[in-house]
């Protein structure tokens, strides 16, 4: 440029900041001749500020030649914005210059980190609060699910705008209030787009379907979220033909329309109509492909499953998992193990899943060198503790017939459920230790774990060896215990 404004530089510096290149935007601001533009320095820390880069921006602050209310403003919401609520409470004390923005900007920091009582205590504090004042505090009651004060807040707003309206609704909804969100929703002066849908998706979870086909075929204007949101609750509810119906109404289709109906053809196996509308899908993402991948799966078509997840020209753990999972369901434990291997060359990261179900395939190989090689990977990736991957370990240990292992992964634990005390029961029971099986349901019984009485039920009743007067006397006692007289009189 042969001569740059104001308005140049302040288009560059916004881009970078936007972009997130701070580094570049610190250049151009340093190279900047007017320092005493405050609205240069404003979007240096905003710009600071969106990336949490909080000592930075407090640093140009205090630079600062001249400062206005919005600087001041800007300043407190990299604070309130990043959760620092006691530094931003330091920070509003001292300020030279508030207004009504500088109250809600703390009002709504106390509410995103949680802390109701102190965002109310300013929001009563606020000398003149406007509708942003009211809407914000009604939105954290609403969102924390205290409804009761909620609804007072907004019988006593003197204007309310559509937006208080909607998270009043939205309230409702949430708490399956439906009749009373459907109240309100007709007392509405003004609708938006979010208070049909929200409406919509409230009958839909409630399994209102009729209802809310009712009120879309009224929506003075589709939406695509509140069509995707009937064509779920149809798919649900396993409503095929209703939803393909939704599904063809709807004119501009985007990327979760299409795998919300892939996926619930998948789910119901009807893979020639899941493939049909994935071979018309134009912009597939990794959502799809490993729908399909999972579809193919579920009924037991593996080839066709590799063949998806051979054509994917990226893919994530998540399309391996499917791969892998898809494979230890249909009893290929082998090509599951493989598929972990092939997986590392790749370079990918395994998850907890990939190792649980890896694991799950040593267990059904007996493959205990491969096993205590995955238990190195496990630890060394921190997710020993998973309680998924610490169940497969104590199948894995158990089957391969190492139990004094699989009992040191069990007391390892942080924590335990009925699937880890039933993984080391039916191991000991199938390595020959009946009595140290029957001891450890004892143990269980005792322990009246969480009164998962029924849970403790099923155990026994999946026992690979016969259960005796021990097992059924241990749960008889802690039907006594929890007052369960249903399952005392089974265990009787």
């Amino acid at each position: 440029m042969p001569k740059r404004d104001r308005f140049s530089w302040t288009l560059m510096i916004s881009y970078f900041t936007r972009k997130g290149e701070l580094e570049k935007a610190r250049e151009l601001f340093d190279l900047f001749p007017h320092k005493r533009d405050v609205a240069f320095w404003n979007v240096m820390i905003r710009g600071y500020g969106e990336k949490g880069r909080i000592v930075e921006a407090r640093r140009l602050f205090d630079e600062m030649p001249l400062r206005v209310v919005v600087s001041w403003n800007l300043m407190l919401s990299c604070y309130t914005r990043n959760g620092e609520m006691r530094l931003g409470r330091e920070f509003f004390e001292g300020m030279a210059l508030r207004d009504v923005v500088s109250w809600n900007l703390m009002v709504d920091g106390f509410i995103e980190v949680g802390d109701l009582d102190s965002a109310w205590e300013y929001f009563e504090k606020t000398p003149h609060p406007n509708v942003v004042s009211w809407v914000t505090m009604l939105c954290g009651l609403a969102r924390s699910g205290k409804i009761l004060e909620a609804r007072r807040l907004f019988d006593q707003m003197q204007n309310k705008n559509v937006v208080s309206w909607n998270a009043m609704i939205s309230a409702y909804v949430k708490d399956y209030q439906i009749e009373e969100a459907a109240r309100l929703f007709s007392d509405m002066p003004n609708r938006d787009s979010f208070s049909w849908t929200t409406m919509i998706d409230g009958y839909v979870h409630v399994g209102q379907l009729d209802k809310a086909r009712e009120l879309l075929n009224q929506m003075p204007y589709k939406d695509i979220a509140a069509q995707t949101a009937m064509l779920s609750g149809y798919i649900k509810n396993k409503r095929m033909d209703e939803a393909c119906q939704v599904f063809n109404e709807i004119a501009a289709r985007d990327v979760v329309c299409w795998n919300t109906m892939i996926a619930g053809y998948s789910q119901m196996g009807r893979m020639d109509k899941a493939l049909n509308l994935f071979k018309e899908m134009k912009d597939k993402d990794l959502v799809t492909w490993n729908t399909m991948i999972i579809g193919y799966a579920q009924i037991r078509e593996m080839e066709e499953a590799v063949k998806i997840f051979n054509g994917m020209k990226i893919k994530n753990v998540v399309s391996w998992n499917s791969l892998i999972t898809g494979f230890l369901q249909n009893g290929l434990s082998m090509d599951a193990l493989t598929s972990f291997k092939l997986m590392a060359h790749e370079g990918l990261t395994p998850d907890h899943s990939t190792f649980a179900c890896s694991l799950s395939a040593c267990a059904n190989l007996a493959a205990s060198q491969v096993g205590k090689q995955m238990h190195n990977k496990v630890l060394k990736s921190g997710h020993l503790n998973d309680l998924f991957v610490g169940n497969a370990l104590i199948t894995m240990y158990a089957k391969c017939g190492c139990i004094l292992c699989a009992q040191l992964i069990f007391d390892d634990l942080d924590e335990v459920d009925v699937i880890s005390w039933n993984s080391l029961i039916t191991g000991y029971a199938l390595n020959g230790y009946g009595k140290q099986a029957v001891q450890l349901f004892q143990q269980m019984v005792s322990k009246g774990r969480a009164g998962m009485l029924s849970e403790a039920f099923e155990v026994v009743r999946g026992l690979k060896i016969r259960a005796n007067a021990g097992i059924w006397g241990a749960l008889l006692v802690a039907c006594k215990a929890r007052g369960n007289l249903k399952l005392g009189k089974h265990a009787s």
